[in-house]
């Protein structure tokens, strides 16, 4: 949770005045397909109690992308005038997984086995970002991933939200105990 999510967090909020005064000012929150799997676990936020890895990554995409939807309501009910929007990479050959898991875990011996089928190049995985960094069209509010094979490779385009990501609820509460925890303040 702290690097995939509250640092990023603590830097926006730090950022806020610049991006104030900016013209046109974006934020873009980098999540991945694996927050459709995440529970924000309020009990155990930090995963101090029970450390699963792939549990706690997925937490912490689902928080980035809550966080992405909760700036884009706070900015428009603030007035501030940011795009505030999520993106995730798809599945790319990058080394996550065998750092990660290991290259000797399910995930790992898949990227082996299918790595040139269902992994795409990491440039390509940059592409939704890019995108929501850079296009016109690009919105507040919205996630973006790839196109093809349910999101894990392709061009840009909006991507699926899970339910549980857009529980304006859950999004608050973690929005003021992320305060807390990392000593920043969006004001």
């Amino acid at each position: 949770m702290g690097t995939n999510y509250f640092g990023h967090f603590a830097l926006t909020a730090q950022l806020l005045p610049l991006l104030l005064r900016g013209n046109n000012p974006r934020v873009v929150t980098l999540s991945s397909i694996a927050h459709r799997s995440g529970v924000i676990n309020f009990d155990d936020l930090q995963s101090k109690q029970n450390y699963k890895p792939m549990a706690a990554y997925a937490q912490s995409k689902l928080a980035c992308l809550m966080f992405a939807l909760e700036l884009q309501r706070r900015s428009d009910a603030a007035g501030w005038e940011i795009r505030s929007m999520g993106a995730h990479p798809g599945i790319s050959r990058t080394e996550l997984i065998p750092n990660g898991a290991g290259k000797n875990s399910p995930a790992g011996i898949a990227r082996r086995l299918f790595g040139p089928i269902l992994f795409q190049p990491a440039a390509q995985g940059a592409w939704p970002s890019l995108y929501a960094a850079t296009a016109k069209e690009a919105t507040g509010g919205t996630y973006y991933g790839p196109s093809r094979m349910n999101e894990m490779r392709g061009y840009p385009m909006v991507a699926k939200i899970a339910p549980q990501a857009m529980d304006v609820a859950v999004a608050s509460k973690l929005w003021e105990l992320s305060e807390k925890l990392t000593n920043v303040k969006f004001s």
